[in-house]
């Protein structure tokens, strides 16, 4: 079974609850993006669902994510991918 931390999050200002919203729809949009060039790869006959294009989406999301953010994200929907995969295979 695997650890899951859980926490609240109450920002001090509005500042930093708008930082805080857009830092949260930018992960939202960046895993839904990423997920979207992979299935459309799925279905596609010829195409592998590793060539999709996610060094692009990650540039686009630089602004508001970190690289490093980013590339955690594509990484981590990665992860679900090969699961699919690999379940979809037996």
């Amino acid at each position: 079974m695997k650890r899951a931390n859980q926490f609240n999050v109450r920002p001090r200002s509005e500042k930093e609850r708008e930082v805080f919203v857009r830092w949260l729809d930018a992960s939202a949009s960046l895993w839904n993006e990423t997920n979207y060039a992979r299935r459309h790869a799925f279905f596609e006959d010829n195409e592998s669902v590793w060539n999709a294009d996610t060094g692009s989406l990650e540039g686009k999301y630089r602004g508001v994510l970190s690289s490093s953010v980013a590339q955690q994200i594509i990484r981590k929907n990665s992860e679900a991918w090969r699961s699919f995969l690999s379940l979809n295979e037996k």
